[in-house]
């Protein structure tokens, strides 16, 4: 087993292990605050991406296996964020790091979000040893791992932030002011 290949497992094991609790759990809702995880996956993935290989390196496999894989993360991102349950909060919580930022509902996607987010992780792993067995080298990257991740965890706070703005304004309670 290579260092990669073992830092990879590690990586899979840790998000595995946060986003399966995530889906899970009640969990306040702040769409701002809720892009900030694919974004920051998403920039690594893309530098790791670059670091290992350059666009030249791409043969037409990788660039298919990529594509497929992007379709599927986003199709299966879009899904857990179609079956999340919303719930008001009784009073606005404050989140994120300005404390100026305040959640009104809080989700979870229960045991089926959980259930998809294996379906991710098989698919990545089964797309994985196709494309490896078809000579694909960047496919099986940390980078694209990243990538693929952060673009599931888009489409569902894409979704998520649309099914927000449809609640009708009596199911949002008033936020509160902080007292000066």
């Amino acid at each position: 087993m290579s260092l990669q290949m073992l830092g990879n497992a590690l990586l899979a094991l840790a998000l595995i292990g946060w986003i399966g609790y995530r889906q899970t759990t009640w969990r306040p809702i702040a769409i701002a605050t809720m892009w900030r995880t694919p974004l920051v996956m998403g920039v690594i993935g893309v530098v790791l991406m670059v670091r290992t290989a350059s666009p030249a390196m791409l043969s037409p496999l990788d660039l298919g296996v990529l594509v497929v894989e992007l379709i599927i993360s986003l199709g299966i991102g879009a899904w857990m964020g179609r079956l999340a349950h919303f719930r008001p909060l009784a009073t606005p919580r404050p989140v994120g790091r300005d404390g100026n930022t305040f959640a009104t509902f809080e989700s979870r996607t229960g045991a089926w979000g959980l259930a998809l987010w294996f379906l991710v992780l098989a698919v990545r792993i089964g797309i994985d040893a196709l494309a490896s067995l078809a000579g694909s080298h960047v496919a099986t990257s940390t980078g694209v791992i990243l990538l693929m991740l952060a673009a599931n965890r888009a489409a569902r706070t894409f979704i998520f932030a649309q099914r927000i703005a449809a609640l009708p304004a009596t199911a949002v309670p008033a936020p509160r002011r902080p007292v000066a």
